[in-house]
């Protein structure tokens, strides 16, 4: 008979090492299924074939009986406690991650942080809009961009799984993207990811008293002017 309780404990013993302690408690109404089917017509002819060859011994015959009814009753209930093992370990995984002490973690998770507000916080053209705000083909989306992306002219994201571009690129009235997003790319260091060049396109600069993006196609040479000064390495001493 299976006696025990619904709880589950996870814990986590080292950063490599997890205990999972599984306990699965005995319904009645699942005893009384498996009891039915070891009294079945079926069983019941084993257990009277399996006593005369070998008396009070419990016979072969009986317990592959007993084996199949625990499975058919039990298996499914099992198989939803490891469900809830896996969901709880999840869960501790998570948690961990928010309140981890660890400096190089918490720049990670920071710097997720501000990626995730900067995207949803830019309004955003898919591959199919991109091509319609340029006046170009929608025929084949997907190589039409890749095109304007790989000549460095655009900055290009990917948002649970689909390619977006920020809307502020795209001159609506001229069709076409602002030449000064080129020049930008071009200038930007190699220690400057995309984020990061997003993210001072979109914060407010004192040079303008707004963001530098609201100046693409109006004052781009001071808007080219103030990221060259931004990207000048800090010279101490």
């Amino acid at each position: 008979m299976l006696y025990a309780s619904d709880d589950i404990a996870v814990s986590a013993l080292t950063a490599g090492s997890v205990r999972i302690n599984v306990s699965i408690d005995a319904d009645p109404a699942d005893v009384d299924k498996w009891r039915a089917i070891i009294e079945s017509d079926n069983a019941t002819t084993a257990v009277r074939v399996a006593t005369k060859r070998v008396g009070d011994k419990v016979s072969g015959a009986l317990r592959e009986a007993m084996k199949a009814a625990f499975v058919a009753v039990f298996a499914k209930r099992f198989s939803g406690e490891i469900d809830k093992v896996v969901d709880a370990y999840r869960v501790m995984l998570r948690e961990s991650l928010a309140k981890g002490d660890d400096a190089d973690l918490q720049t990670a998770l920071n710097r997720a942080r501000l990626q995730e507000k900067i995207l949803a916080s830019t309004s955003m053209v898919d591959q199919a809009q991109a091509c319609e705000l340029l006046g170009l083909s929608g025929a084949n989306p997907s190589a039409t961009m890749k095109r304007k992306e790989d000549k460095r002219e655009i900055l290009r994201f990917t948002i649970d799984g689909r390619v977006s571009y920020p809307l502020f690129q795209f001159d609506v009235e001229g069709r076409r993207i602002f030449p000064a997003m080129a020049k930008l790319i071009a200038l930007k260091p190699d220690t400057w990811s995309d984020f990061r060049l997003l993210h001072w396109l979109t914060r407010p600069h004192l040079d303008f008293g707004t963001t530098p993006a609201e100046k693409l196609g109006a004052e781009e040479a001071e808007m080219v002017a103030a990221f060259k000064r931004e990207i000048v390495p800090v010279e101490h001493g």
